[in-house]
């Protein structure tokens, strides 16, 4: 393993990993040193390596990269030249072929010579050092016209053909799983249909007509053998991009739900089906074919339609849902969930129990409704609906015995059979009345698990959905009831379901009252009917009169409010809340203080004013009650309009002002507690916290920076509480802390607030407090004109106290500054004069922060030696004292400089360390060294650690790290990333895989 090494220089460096942005973008505007090659090796090659320096593009759209870099390929009859001779894959192209996709009608006369001359610009293109009168090796005359000759790794197309003919082969020779992997690796690489980006005329040209027939057949082909030898969840993501693309296939689209039908996704199976036979009839004008047909019965006969059951004649077939909701909108997100628990009720050995759960109003009546009607043919012996009453405004609980009085009538038996009856008798009587019987129940409005236990069946083949505030935990821990949170709607749901109420023209006429309106509502379906409510009975009421003066939180609730406590969105929450113990509903109201969206255990115990358990058992109640959601652990989400509500209570009590005091002071010593975890000293100093805060405590870099991502939307907010209540001081105090250092520590729009703060401090006698907060509006105003002012009087504050440590962060971000304005000999003087100060101060971070910018400008000169130099101090610097948030930094610097200097034995060892040690708030400069690695390794005949970094930039890539290394890189940089990792994994199943 790689280990860094310490080299002593009197040399400093600049800037902090937030800077990475600026290095991408000074990168891609210097020629000499642009983007890292994804095509060929600075120095070396393996020794059987095709002689070529370009690589095409084909699937996305026609590229080509010439010696590392992209390369513009001319006009578009040049481009379509090209295109039609990679199509041909080394085979000779016809002169009168190639007239005949450039020209639609009759060719002028200098259709040859003009051909003639696109292909010389071609080969000039591909090699540019050309002789006018020479051929080249690539594009070659072949009869009377060409052909182009090109290694098959030199070409995506060609590679995706190679893996294709060894998947076939291996499956031939009877190796599955070698077939399936091969045929997913060419799925992958042809993920996108080919010359997508030249004209649609050029697109009819039989050769690209041939591959897209041909991405079809692979598709099918490597579908049919995952599906038959048990491996159709690895196909599945790849069929549906093709299946996409060529909707009226009907032979991919049988293949499609045979995939569903194999990962037990029935319900999505017939909907392809349904999509399929709908876009049949409206493109085509006929009926599903006998491949879809055939699809469809296999479907069925795979359990979709349920075997019919005798019952006796005489029993009573209830149907008594209500009706459904007018308007009800679709829910995509949970209605997949239920349709796969309809299979259940009949394949398990016991009844299925789901229980939508959700806060009021969220809809989970409607949903449970909706969903009851869709499949309630599948329940010949009918449906029973019954209110519990858990939540009424009167209070009253339905019980069991009543619950089961009502079901045993429904059923024609008596509520009673004697006197003497006790509810465990009644129920058994239930229980006997639906044995070998196949119905619907829907238990609306539960209050707990306890009243609804009695009413469950004990027959196979019955359905029971029970709706409830309540999350129903005993229910789910001993009967195995399937849990279902629903969620507010998403604003296109929001949307549509007022056009459902009122009509497209009459909600779509002004789009900013529209937005406002679902704004206001948050998702809640309730809220949103009750607008539409408003709005139908009065056709003279535009929209947006819905909305005047909902800034404060009562008049937010006022605007949904409704004659009818039942259909009233401060009623309908008051049923909750009144449930709820004294405690409990004091931790309720003391959540509407915190800005959100996520809480943490110990915001809400400061808050609070109690110890963590209890705030832990308190909050787990209002969890249960479906008045919070916990989204992960020890961290709780409230809904916007709860928020609202509890604010309400909160003013009536008189409790705000103690609760911010302590929301205030959680976060001063929990940003102070973060910023310290980094190793840097806090500005200024402040008191020890009460006894009745209790702010969080990090026991490591990743720890801290996570909670700065969680936690910056509130610590904003906090920051102007406390410049509401006047506390400057505190404020700045939290301003200083808001980041990890070298992060952008102003969020955007946040600079205006900084600027009131530092009005405060300025007055309050404390310089270095001005001091800094002048550097940090410096570093976030750059490269604008303010940034050089800010900069230059902190400059001048810490020079007139001695203050060594504030000065090398001012010339380091001096240094950030010039570098941003292209100015690259400011930028190497202003960061060798902050490492010369760093280095006085003794203080190692604050040098291998100075170190690692100044590295960044070095390299921005063209200067990898030195800068390299300077990388490998900083990193040792960062492994002596544990500053594990810089590691990552570093190695991306070393690995991607070593590789422009052709040391890829050392790219390789550097990307691979930093990979095992480096931590970061964010995977995208984990991503950048994984695909480092893998072409590093790759082109040094390392193909175990090519492999691996292959594995590590997909996995990175799946946790949301794309759009992590786009922020990182750039999207230009970024997709170079991409394709590079692409290009070494076809690479890799053409050779076999890693040994």
């Amino acid at each position: 393993m790689w280990r860094p090494t310490r080299r002593t220089t009197r040399y400093g460096g600049c800037g902090g990993p937030g800077h990475t942005a600026g290095w991408a973008e000074k990168r891609s505007r210097c020629p000499s040193i642009s983007r890292m090659s994804i095509v060929t090796t600075p120095d070396r090659r393996l020794p059987d390596a095709p002689q070529s320096h370009c690589e095409f593009k084909v699937f996305g759209g026609l590229g080509c990269r010439r010696d590392g870099s992209d390369v513009d390929l001319g006009p578009v009859r040049q481009r379509i030249i090209l295109a039609k001779l990679l199509a041909a894959g080394g085979d000779a192209v016809s002169l009168d072929n190639i007239i005949d996709s450039l020209w639609d009608e009759r060719p002028p006369a200098s259709a040859a010579n003009q051909i003639h001359r696109h292909v010389g610009n071609l080969r000039r293109i591909l090699e540019p050092d050309l002789d006018v009168r020479e051929t080249g090796r690539y594009l070659l005359p072949a009869g009377t016209g060409y052909r182009l000759l090109l290694a098959t790794e030199a070409s995506d197309l060609a590679m995706y053909r190679e893996l294709v003919r060894r998947a076939r082969e291996a499956l031939t020779g009877g190796d599955v799983v070698a077939g399936v992997r091969a045929y997913l690796t060419a799925l992958e690489l042809g993920r996108s249909p080919a010359f997508t980006d030249l004209p649609t005329s050029a697109s009819s040209s039989p050769e690209f007509v041939a591959i897209e027939r041909e991405r079809i057949a692979v598709a099918l082909a490597a579908s049919e053998a995952a599906i038959d030898h048990g491996m159709a969840g690895a196909v599945l993501t790849p069929l549906l991009s093709v299946a996409a693309a060529a909707p009226l296939d009907e032979a991919l689209q049988a293949c499609l739900m045979r995939a569903y039908v194999a990962t037990g996704h029935r319900a999505e199976g017939v909907r392809v089906f349904e999509r399929s036979r709908q876009r049949l009839a409206e493109d085509l004008g006929v009926d599903p074919g006998p491949e879809l047909r055939e699809a469809y019965r296999e479907l069925l006969a795979s359990g979709w339609t349920l075997q019919e059951e005798l019952h006796p004649p005489e029993a009573p077939r209830p149907a008594q849902l209500p009706p459904q909701v007018a308007g009800f909108v679709r829910r995509n997100d949970v209605a997949n969930v239920l349709d796969d628990q309809l299979s259940g009720a009949f394949n398990d050995a016991t009844i299925v129990i789901t229980v939508l759960g959700g806060m009021g109003g969220i809809g989970k009546t409607a949903l449970a409704v909706h969903w009851a009607h869709q499949i309630a043919t599948e329940f010949p012996d009918g449906q029973l609906f019954l209110s519990l009453r858990g939540l009424d405004p009167d209070g009253r609980v339905m019980s069991s015995e009543e619950a089961l009085a009502t079901l045993l009538a429904s059923l024609g038996e008596p509520a009673v059979s004697s006197p003497q009856e006790n509810v465990d008798a009644q129920a058994a009587r239930y229980r006997s009345r639906l044995f070998g019987r196949r119905l619907l129940i829907l238990l609306d409005n539960a209050h707990d698990s306890d009243q609804v236990r009695p009413l469950l069946p004990a027959s196979r083949g019955c359905l029971v959905i029970v709706t409830s505030r309540n999350r129903m935990t005993s229910l789910v821990t001993r009967e195995g009831a399937r849990y279902l949170q629903v969620d507010r709607l998403t604003g296109a749901e929001s949307r549509q379901l007022l056009i459902n109420r009122l009509g497209v023209r009459r909600v779509t006429t002004n789009p900013d009252a529209l937005d406002k309106v679902i704004a206001l509502c948050a998702g809640l379906p309730l809220a949103l009917a009750i607008v539409a409510a408003r709005v139908a009975l009065n056709p003279a009421l535009p929209l947006s009169a819905v909305l005047s003066d909902v800034s404060a939180p009562s008049a937010r609730l006022d605007a949904l409010s409704s004659a009818d406590s039942s259909d009233d969105v401060r009623s309908v929450f008051s049923w909750s809340y009144r449930a709820l113990g004294p405690s409990t509903a004091q931790v309720f109201r003391a959540l509407a203080v915190h800005s959100g969206p996520g809480i943490s255990l110990e915001s809400v115990a400061s808050v609070a004013g109690v110890g963590r358990a209890q705030a832990r058992e308190l909050l787990m109640e209002l969890v249960t009650a479906n008045l919070l959601n916990e989204s992960q652990p020890g961290r709780y989400v409230l809904h916007d309009l709860l928020r609202a509500y509890a604010g309400e209570l909160l003013d009536e009590d008189q409790e705000r002002p103690e609760y911010e005091r302590r929301l205030i002071l959680h976060y001063l010593h929990s940003a102070r507690a973060a910023y310290a975890r980094h190793h840097r000293q806090p500005v200024g100093t402040v008191s020890e916290p009460p006894s009745d805060v209790t702010p969080e405590s990090f026991d490591s870099v990743p720890q801290a920076a996570a909670w700065y991502a969680r936690e910056r939307s509130a610590l904003w907010a906090t920051i102007d509480l406390a410049l509401a209540h006047s506390l400057g001081r505190d404020a700045a105090a939290m301003v200083l802390a808001a980041s990890a250092p070298g992060s952008n520590s102003i969020p955007a729009g946040r600079t205006q607030t900084v600027l009131a703060i530092l009005d405060l401090v300025s007055v309050l006698g404390e310089p270095l407090m001005e001091a800094e907060l002048l550097r940090t509006i410096g570093e976030v105003s750059a490269p604008l004109p303010p940034a050089d002012e800010y900069l230059r009087r902190a400059l001048s504050i810490f020079e007139g106290a001695g203050e060594l440590a504030g000065q090398a962060d001012v010339l380091r971000n001096l240094a950030v500054l010039s570098l941003s304005r292209g100015d690259h000999d400011a930028a190497n003087g202003y960061g060798e004069r902050s490492v010369g100060l760093a280095r006085q101060t003794g203080r190692q971070e604050l040098l291998a922060v100075s170190l690692l910018t100044f590295t960044r400008a070095l390299l921005g000169s063209d200067r990898f030696e030195a800068g390299t130099r300077f990388a490998d101090e900083g990193l040792a610097i960062a492994v002596a004292e544990h500053l594990d948030h810089l590691k990552i930094y570093y190695a991306q610097l070393i690995a991607e400089s070593s590789w422009k200097l052709g040391r890829l034995e050392r790219a390789a060892e550097v990307s691979e360390w930093g990979l095992t040690e480096g931590v970061c708030e964010s995977n995208g400069p984990r991503c950048a060294v994984a695909a480092i690695l893998a072409r590093a390794a790759f082109d040094l005949g390392d193909l175990a650690h090519a492999e691996r970094g292959c594995q590590q930039f997909e996995n990175l890539i799946a946790d949301n790290g794309f759009r992590e290394l786009i922020e990182f890189s750039g999207m230009e940089e970024a997709e170079t990333y991409r394709t590079m990792v692409a290009y070494v994994r076809a690479r890799l199943s053409l050779m076999g895989g890693a040994s």
